[in-house]
C-alpha cells in the first residue's frame, strides 16, 4: 500500500512538473495540491533528489525570472553540485497556488507575494505597506529582510506554511495605466481599477473602485472591461502584452512592493540540509536579491524608453491626480502606522512600525556608501550587513 501511495504520487507530480497540463486542468491545482500533501506524508521531500524546483507564477525574462535562474545556478556552485536548481517561470503554478505549493512540496522553493493571502500574512503585509510609497528598492529591501528576519512572529506566519523566509526583493516603481486618456481627477469617479495591497488605499482616494485582479488574468480583465484601469508595473505590460488594452502610463511613480518573497522554502526540505548547504541556499537567496531588485531598476528605464514598442503612451499625470498621488505618498507611512494601533490582528503596531522606519533610515546610510546600480556591491552589502549575521537556526 505504500509503494502504491509513494509510486503514484511520484507519477502525478512527475507528469505535472513535465509539462502534462491536462491534469492540471482536469483534476484542478488545489485538487492535485490537496492528494500530494497526502502522499507526501508517506514520501518526504528530498529523499534521495537533488533537483530542487524552484518555481514562480509568470513567465518572460525579466529580472525577476533571471534572479530566480541565477540562484539555481549560485546553489549548484556552492554546494559542490550536490543540488542543482531547476525553474518553472509560469507554468507549474500561480502566484495564488504558490504559497500552497511550497508548504506541500509540490516545489521546495517557490516566489510569492505575501498580499494575495492577507488574512494568513497580517503583520508581514504591514511591514510591505508601510514602506509601500517609499521609491528606494535597495534600502527598503535590506530594511523589510532584516525585520522580517528578527521578528519572531513574522517568522512564524511563514513556519505555520511550513515554509523558511529567505529575503524579500523589490519591484516599483508602481504606476497609473489607463484603457482610455483622463485628464482630471474627476474622469476616474467609479473606474473600476486594480490596485494592489497599500495602492488600493489610493484607488479609494481616486473616488474609484477597487477591483482584485490576479496579475495573470489582468490582461483579460482589461480586455473584457472588467478593469478599466490598473496600478501596476511597466515590466508587466512587457510580459502581459498589455499594450493591446492599456493605452497610456501616466509618469508619476506612485511607489515600490517590497514583498517579494522570492525563495520561500519548504520547511520539510529545508531541515533536510545540511548547515552549510544551508547557509549556501540561503546566501545564494540574498545574492539573487540583491540582483532582482537592481536590475529591475535597470529594465524599468528600457522600457519607460521602448513605450511606443509597447503599444502605449508615456504621458504627464494630470495635475489633479498629480496631487492626490502625492498626498497618498506623503501620507501613507504615518496613516498605516496609526491604523495597526487599532488593528486587533498587529500586536504593537505602533512599536514595530517605528522600528521599519528606523530600519530604513539606516538602510538609506548602507547605500549612501555603495553604488546601487552595481548588482555586486548591493550583494556584497547584503551579505556583510545582513544575509551573513542571521542564526538560520531562528527561521525555522
Amino acid at each position: 500500500m505504500l509503494r502504491s501511495l509513494v509510486g503514484s504520487e511520484m507519477c502525478i507530480r512527475d507528469r505535472i512538473i513535465k509539462g502534462d497540463f491536462k491534469l492540471k486542468k482536469f483534476f484542478g491545482t488545489a485538487a492535485i495540491t490537496a492528494a500530494l500533501g497526502l502522499t507526501l506524508a508517506f514520501a518526504p521531500i528530498g529523499a534521495g533528489a537533488k533537483e530542487v524546483r524552484i518555481a514562480m507564477g509568470a513567465s518572460g525574462d525579466g529580472a525577476l525570472q533571471k534572479a530566480q535562474r541565477l540562484y539555481a545556478k549560485n546553489i549548484e556552485e556552492r554546494t559542490g553540485g550536490a543540488y542543482t536548481g531547476r525553474t518553472y517561470e509560469g507554468t507549474l503554478l500561480n502566484y495564488v497556488e504558490m504559497a500552497q505549493g511550497v508548504a506541500t512540496g509540490i516545489v521546495e522553493v517557490g516566489y510569492w507575494p505575501p498580499a494575495y493571502v492577507p488574512g494568513e500574512f497580517p503583520l508581514t503585509n504591514y511591514v510591505t505597506n508601510i514602506a509601500a510609497t517609499i521609491v528606494e528598492p535597495v534600502a527598503v529591501a535590506g530594511a523589510l529582510s532584516e525585520f522580517i528576519f528578527n521578528c519572531a512572529p513574522c517568522v512564524e506566519e511563514f513556519r505555520r506554511k511550513n515554509q523558511v523566509f529567505n529575503g524579500f526583493a523589490v519591484v516599483g516603481p508602481y504606476v497609473f495605466m489607463t484603457n482610455d486618456r483622463v485628464n482630471d481627477l474627476s474622469d476616474l469617479k467609479g473606474m473600476r481599477i486594480r490596485g494592489f495591497s497599500a495602492f488600493n488605499k489610493l484607488v479609494g482616494q481616486f473616488d474609484a473602485a477597487a477591483v482584485s485582479v490576479p496579475v495573470g488574468e489582468v490582461y483579460n480583465a482589461l480586455s473584457t472591461g472588467i478593469l478599466e484601469a490598473n496600478i501596476h508595473l511597466w515590466d508587466i505590460i512587457n510580459t502581459y502584452s498589455l499594450g493591446d488594452s492599456i493605452g497610456y502610463v501616466y509618469d508619476t511613480p506612485i511607489g515600490i512592493y517590497g514583498g517579494n518573497a522570492m525563495f520561500n522554502t519548504n520547511l520539510d526540505f529545508w531541515k533536510s540540509l545540511s548547515e552549510d548547504h544551508k547557509r549556501a541556499f540561503f546566501t545564494s537567496a540574498g545574492d539573487s536579491l540583491a540582483y532582482a531588485t537592481v536590475m529591475y531598476i535597470e529594465n524599468n528605464k528600457k522600457l519607460i524608453a521602448n513605450a511606443k514598442g509597447l503599444k502605449v503612451e508615456h504621458v504627464k499625470t494630470p495635475a489633479s491626480i498629480h496631487a492626490v498621488i502625492e498626498s497618498f505618498k506623503a501620507n501613507n507611512v504615518i496613516e498605516t502606522i496609526e491604523a495597526a494601533k487599532t488593528d486587533k490582528n498587529i500586536a504593537n503596531g505602533g512599536e514595530m512600525g517605528e522600528q521599519v522606519v528606523a530600519l530604513i533610515e539606516k538602510w538609506r546610510g548602507l547605500v549612501a556608501g555603495i553604488d546601487e546600480t552595481n548588482v555586486d556591491a548591493v550583494a556584497k552589502l547584503y551579505r556583510d550587513q545582513l544575509f551573513d549575521k542571521i542564526d538560520l537556526s531562528t527561521l525555522e
